[in-house]
């Protein structure tokens, strides 16, 4: 009996060492981080196509250094006419042409208005009138990058 007792003493004192079987645990939550991730606002656009109802490119605008540029491909050039009016909503807006560029159409030119920034940035149709030649209204190509391309054009960073 003395045995039994020792040996059941033993494995008593065996079994306190050893670990029972654990149930798994839930996995670690991934830490929080202190700070959002750096995210880059997507590069503002220099360059908008307008397009007409049946989806055909008919102008463009184009920013650079503060000057916007104007280019109507379909228009023919006239010798006595150098202006250009763009028409954001129901604003016009005068342009310089270029009647020595190269290439074919109308490009024009100059510093933009503010108000004009502001139409654009808010989506409203844009036309242009060379002479007796009109297109539009056109709408933009990507309307989600007018406000980058006006906040660009008018001298604000992008974001």
């Amino acid at each position: 009996m003395r045995t039994v007792l020792l040996t059941v003493a033993l494995l008593g004192l065996a079994a306190c060492g050893r670990e029972e079987p654990s149930v798994p645990a839930a996995p670690a939550a991934a830490p929080i981080p202190s700070k959002p991730p750096l995210v880059l606002p997507p590069e503002a656009p220099d360059r908008l196509a307008f397009l007409d109802a049946g989806g055909e490119e008919r102008l463009t605008l184009a920013c650079e250094g503060g000057r916007m540029q104007v280019t109507v491909p379909e228009f023919e050039r006239i010798g006595s006419e150098d202006r250009l009016t763009v028409g954001v909503g129901d604003e016009a807006f005068a342009f310089a042409a270029d009647l020595q560029a190269p290439g074919e159409g109308i490009v024009a030119g100059g510093a933009p208005e503010a108000d004009m920034l502001a139409r654009l940035a808010r989506g409203e149709p844009v036309s242009a009138v060379y002479g007796r030649q009109t297109v539009g209204p056109l709408q933009a190509a990507r309307p989600a990058t007018l406000p980058a391309f006006a906040a660009v054009c008018g001298g604000a960073p992008a974001g």
